[in-house]
């Protein structure tokens, strides 16, 4: 018998109380007895139930050790490991030190084999809670490995005003398996925001620079008229071929003054003009569109340039 029969004795001299402290200590020793037999015989899948029961009816250091045994018969050396240790410090305190003794022994040969787990939470939500097979893991084991039977498990999470989380893991004996937690999704409806027609002012400016850009090739066209016009009348006054350009009379000079002045005037009215107009095209096809706003990738370019020899435009629609 694991209890005295003293035990007994005291408890029947105590009345009903004591009596049915007494039938419990029966039960308790009755599945104690059950499970060696069993345990004797191989059946350790058997006997660890009667065990635990046996224990939680009325606790002894004896069961337990006899539990953390049989877990690790079975291969759940993660509660056989907390067992052990747990026997070690009670034998220690009751100053059982052999006991002590065995039970550390018997954690120790258990360490090199255990399956462990390490959760590693990214954002962790207010009020969030992580648990394994059920059961509460706290805040203080996050990010730390820690011992678990191998085998498939369970992991979930969950937080007010968030969808919970879930995942299974495989743990894997003297091995360490990694399980990150993600941040919770918080499943409340966000406030839509209506699209809104894109600005017009890009493209407003564009047509006035467009029209910048038709008074100054206006300008050059008038210009250029004006200067061949004078070139006309220089020649007849003073041929450029006879006389290279030098020409003896001032009237002939005014008029090659006048058409060198409007060829000018029309080289930068239409150099204006082109540049103008190229910055129109430009502000016109890069301005916001209900297609690019809808997350269009790709859009019109335009490029532009000007050297000695004319204008340059070139474009991708």
């Amino acid at each position: 018998m694991r209890r005295s029969l003293a035990t007994c004795t005291i408890a029947l001299a105590l009345g009903a109380p004591a009596v049915a402290r007494a039938e419990d200590v029966s039960a308790a020793d009755k599945l104690f007895e059950e499970a060696n037999a069993l345990a004797s015989a191989g059946r350790y899948a058997e006997a660890c139930p009667k065990l635990a029961e046996s224990q939680r009816i009325e606790p002894a250091v004896g069961t337990q050790f006899n539990l953390a045994d049989c877990e690790e018969h079975v291969g759940r050396t993660a509660t056989a490991f907390a067992l052990f240790n747990e026997v070690a410090r009670i034998a220690r305190a009751a100053g059982k030190f052999e006991r002590e003794r065995v039970a550390k022994e018997r954690a120790a040969s258990l360490a090199p084999r255990l399956a462990n787990v390490r959760l590693v939470v990214h954002a962790p939500a207010p009020g969030l809670e992580v648990m394994l097979d059920g059961a509460l893991v706290p805040r203080e084991k996050w990010e730390t490995p820690f011992p678990i039977d191998p085998g498939r498990h369970r992991v979930t999470a969950s937080a007010p005003a968030r969808t919970t989380w879930e995942s299974t893991t495989e743990a894997v004996p003297a091995e360490t398996v990694e399980v990150t937690v993600p941040e919770l999704v918080d499943p409340t409806p966000r406030p839509r925001v209506e699209e809104r027609a894109p600005s017009s002012s890009q493209r407003t400016i564009a047509i006035a620079v467009a029209g910048a850009a038709v008074a100054g090739i206006a300008v050059g066209a008038i210009a250029g008229a004006m200067s061949l016009s004078a070139r006309s009348r220089a020649e007849e006054s003073c041929p450029a071929a006879t006389y290279a350009f030098r020409c003896p009379t001032v009237d002939g000079t005014d008029q090659w003054n006048s058409a060198t002045t409007a060829g000018n005037v029309s080289t930068v009215g239409f150099v204006i003009g082109g540049v103008a107009l190229a910055g129109a095209a430009v502000l016109w096809f890069t301005a916001p569109s209900r297609a690019a706003a809808g997350g269009r990738a790709a859009g019109p370019s335009v490029r532009a340039g000007a050297s000695a020899t004319g204008l340059r435009l070139e474009g991708t629609f």
